[in-house]
């Protein structure tokens, strides 16, 4: 089990700017962005300092502040000093901005213990250290963590002191249970869901107010009024959010570099040795639960530079064939490259291209999502997997990775498609 921690600090932004000299002492400070109230230091919030108010506001909430434009302040160092804290608690770091940071916690439970609970409780008072304040949410999905750490926010700082609020000290932290995501989502703001601005003019114009209200909407009726975005609407409505945490910081890579003892010019060697690394670092993944979402590979040539090429997956990736077939098409797209201005074939692959060194690179590597169970014994199609991933490497070592792959191998012919529609038992009984 992963637990996802959303934080997002108030007052980095005023505490870097007086660290670096840009506000004056003794004056609480304020930050604009885009002409609105962005951040500010803990007298200027007390004071009556509304966040995300204009800027001809503030002389009325806050008339001592010293007001500095975003631009101005360079909070990088403070967030990265942040960051480089967190890591100690666990590798699985996403920033957002210099201030929101996504943080996954794995836990043997599949509920919020007091471990969880303590740990997160150390991550938001280090968070609390870089600013004035921080706001937390610990949840199963991030959608519904970031909803949480929201709702902590607006209790505490969208509100004029006095006005509207209960009695006592706002909470900062909030968590989540597994299984009350839907519930907890309901009585919040629809604003409180991700999308871009027209998004959520379109939401607002549907005349919703609550996530409640939108999770009783259809998937049908969504689809129909925003397309493919609706059937994302119509699970985030019930706090289903299956995407992980992505560690970008700091940049994890896993890497194999392989160095011929003579120049290699046959494209199909180079293909096996590339697939072989491959397997291995797919190995590695799994071994540790994770997964790639980019595959880079590295070309060293005696008779000139060395070529890259990197391909992004649509996601997280941890099975050797996927990363082997991306590994694959990165060397086509790289030998195509060298035969450029080059008399040669069109793979780009001939004695006057020849290779010393390859490295495959794996990166943004994160956790790969939880999945259900399967209900029923699956031992026996685990073994036919395992069989058939060994088969396939075999092969793959007396064969061009090209020439070996799963599923057809070409497309099926006008005419076995009119005999399959006569016959729809002719594949089945083949």
């Amino acid at each position: 089990m992963h637990w996802i921690c959303y934080i997002e600090v108030q007052g980095l932004y005023a505490a870097a700017a007086r660290m670096a000299g840009v506000a004056p002492e003794g004056r609480p400070v304020v930050i604009l962005r885009d002409g609105r109230v962005f951040d500010g230091c803990r007298e200027a919030f007390s004071g009556g300092l509304v966040l995300g108010a204009p800027a001809r506001q503030v002389l009325r909430d806050a008339p001592r502040a010293a007001v500095i434009e975003y631009a101005q302040v360079n909070a990088a160092g403070a967030a990265k000093a942040w960051w480089d804290q967190c890591l100690s608690h666990t590798p699985y770091v996403e920033p957002v901005e210099l201030h929101q940071l996504y943080l996954s916690l794995p836990a043997p439970e599949d509920h919020l213990s007091a471990a969880v609970r303590a740990e997160a409780a150390e991550l938001v008072a280090l968070a609390g250290g870089h600013g004035f304040v921080a706001f937390a949410g610990i949840a199963p999905a991030k959608l519904v963590a970031r909803a949480a750490a929201l709702a902590c926010k607006e209790g505490w700082l969208l509100r004029r002191p006095g006005i509207g609020t209960r009695s006592g000290t706002p909470a900062t932290t909030a968590f989540v249970q597994s299984g009350e995501e839907e519930q907890f989502l309901a009585p919040l703001p629809v604003g409180y869901l991700p999308g871009p601005p027209d998004l959520q003019r379109r939401l607002g114009r549907l005349g919703l107010k609550t996530i409640g209200e939108a999770a009783r909407i259809p998937e049908g009726e969504w689809l129909g009024q925003l397309g493919p975005m609706g059937r994302q609407i119509f699970r985030w409505s019930r706090g289903i959010d299956g995407e992980p945490v992505r560690p970008c910081y700091p940049p994890r890579t896993l890497v194999r570099r392989v160095e011929f003892a003579e120049e290699v010019r046959d494209r199909d060697h180079a293909e096996a040795v590339a697939g072989r690394h491959a397997a291995l670092l797919a190995r590695q993944l799994a071994a540790k639960g994770e997964g790639c979402q980019e595959v880079a590979l590295l070309l060293e040539r005696a008779d000139g530079p060395p070529l890259q090429a990197v391909r992004t997956l649509a996601k997280l990736q941890q099975g050797a064939y996927p990363i082997q077939q991306a590994v694959r098409t990165l060397l086509g797209e790289v030998l195509a490259r060298a035969a450029e201005g080059r008399d040669t074939p069109a793979d780009g692959w001939d004695r006057g291209v020849p290779v010393t060194a390859l490295t495959v690179t794996l990166g943004l590597i994160g956790p790969m999502p939880w999945q259900q169970m399967d209900l029923w014994d699956d031992s026996g199609r685990r073994e036919r997997e395992e069989r058939l991933e060994r088969a396939l490497t075999l092969l793959h070592e007396r064969f061009p990775t090209r020439m070996v792959g799963l599923g057809p191998r070409g497309g099926v012919s006008w005419k076995e498609q009119m005999l399959q529609f006569v016959d729809p038992y002719r594949w089945a009984l083949s």
